[in-house]
């Protein structure tokens, strides 16, 4: 049996209460570089998507109660957005958007872009102990990194509902980008 003396426990303890808080962090910050590089590809990929549909089919849809092309795509924003605001209490930048079917594609593709700057900068500015709060969604507890991911494979279910459009339109899609 190895005993340790006084010393050396005392060292041990105090290692691990200076340590323990930098691990603590470490996390999110991995999850923020990982996250941001992930979005990225998410984004190049949603938009070379989105701008694979000609401008006179954006409000094209399969059957009368599905989304439109272009209502995917907003969808998807506006969802996001509103699920992340209301949980890190940030200001929702699509709480009073409308009008969503008058505007050009190249304005919803703007849009597209702005929304994801958005996000990656939300990302970019949670503090470990806000990602760490555990956060209800769809009848679970979710960290924020999980959160995250939970609306972007949101974002992704819509992505591919676009991608469906475009083959009815007879629009070969785009290789899937990877991680």
């Amino acid at each position: 049996m190895h005993t340790m003396k006084r010393k050396q426990v005392l060292k041990t303890l105090l290692a691990g209460l200076v340590v323990s808080p930098v691990r603590a962090a470490a996390p999110a910050t991995d999850f923020q570089q990982e996250f941001q590089k992930a979005w990225k590809r998410s984004r190049d990929y949603t938009l070379t998507i989105f701008n694979q549909m000609p401008e006179e089919h954006l409000n094209f849809k399969p059957t009368p109660e599905m989304f439109s092309f272009r209502m995917q795509f907003v969808h998807s924003m506006i969802y996001t957005t509103a699920q992340l605001a209301s949980r890190l209490n940030v200001k929702d930048p699509y709480e009073t958007a409308q009008g969503w079917n008058q505007r050009s594609k190249a304005d919803v593709a703007a849009e597209l872009g702005r929304f994801y700057d958005w996000v990656q900068q939300t990302v970019a500015t949670q503090t470990p102990a806000q990602l760490s709060k555990m956060q209800e969604f769809v009848g679970e507890e979710l960290t924020g990194p999980q959160l995250f991911y939970a609306l972007e494979n949101h974002i992704i279910h819509h992505r591919g509902q676009g991608i469906v459009y475009l083959r009815l339109k007879g629009i070969t899609p785009e290789g899937y980008f990877g991680w």
